[in-house]
């Protein structure tokens, strides 16, 4: 593992086309190496590659915090809502020695400023008291991404990140602590994690530990990420890989997959009582059941139109 320190002009990046115009991010690459990461295409920036370089090369920002109070305490900041952790997630390992999340959330608190997270660590349980007093001071949103609860598919997919049920566990701890929490399962890997069974375990798994919201998206293959996915099914799924090569000509699936998985995922929520304003019945955790790999059930997984 290699951690490049170095300085940044500015923390607040402007974003288009999504649902926040701001986002931090105080780490590029990532350690958590999932296959399907879109942030991988970033590393080609630094003159580096999306395999191996994105999972152990990160490039840290030590000055991020000091730079973020400034640019939060300008005239100009209107007080937006900020999110974090959309092109690395912010709570990585390194994140334990550098605590440059941390040192941004206290920023954020003396501002009051209303913030989201995206994050699939347990490291984000050392910043509940911070995150708690957040809660009270402001609009606050974890959301914590669970893919599958397929321990075989964890382990392919997100080779560096702490098993799903963990996950869950550490989101209920928030959740208890007055920090309104989500669950993305994002993004839905076709004929991997595309079935209704495993669809709906998720969406169950996130209301039973507090979730107060149910969100996905679908498999988006980008030029160079698309390469590094597309060789890791290669390897791990390799009757997938004629299907997949028809179906993403381009960054995105087929319409008709893509309707068909959102009716898919549109059932799952109502079973699980999200409801369209992504609130949830009140519910005692019981625990997901983490089930195992089952090679055959993903091939009927594909009778979307993959």
């Amino acid at each position: 593992m290699q951690y490049i320190e170095t300085t940044c002009k500015t923390a607040l990046n402007p974003v288009r086309g999504m649902p926040f115009r701001w986002s931090l991010n105080p780490y590029r690459g990532c350690t958590h190496s999932c296959h399907y990461c879109y942030a991988r295409a970033t590393h080609a920036y630094y003159g580096m590659n999306t395999g191996d370089d994105f999972a152990t090369k990160i490039i840290v920002k030590t000055n991020f915090a000091e730079v973020l109070r400034r640019e939060l305490s300008r005239p100009t900041w209107r007080g937006e809502r900020v999110a974090i952790g959309t092109a690395t997630d912010p709570y990585q390992p390194c994140e334990g020695r550098y605590q440059l999340t941390r040192r941004a959330l206290e920023a954020l608190r003396d501002h009051r400023n209303p913030l989201s997270i995206v994050t699939k660590s347990t490291l984000i349980l050392r910043d509940l008291d911070l995150l708690s007093d957040l809660a009270q001071l402001t609009d606050v949103t974890v959301f914590v991404t669970v893919t599958t609860l397929d321990l075989a598919i964890w382990r392919a997919v997100e080779p560096g990140t702490p098993p799903p049920l963990q996950r869950l566990r550490v989101m209920r701890r928030l959740v208890e602590a007055g920090v309104p929490c989500g669950v993305f399962m994002a993004p839905i890997l076709p004929g991997i994690t595309d079935s209704a069974a495993t669809i709906e375990a998720v969406a169950r798994a996130a209301t039973e530990h507090g979730a107060i919201s149910f969100g996905t998206s679908a498999l988006r293959l980008a030029p160079l990420v698309k390469e590094h996915y597309l060789g890791f099914v290669a390897g791990a799924f390799p009757n997938l890989l004629p299907p997949y090569q028809r179906a993403y000509v381009g960054t995105n699936a087929p319409s008709d997959y893509l309707a068909a998985l959102e009716a898919r995922v549109a059932r799952a929520r109502a079973r699980c009582g999200f409801d369209e304003d992504t609130m949830r019945r009140s519910r005692e955790p019981t625990g997901p059941v983490l089930v195992a790999a089952d090679p055959a059930r993903r091939d009927r997984q594909l009778a979307l139109p993959l």
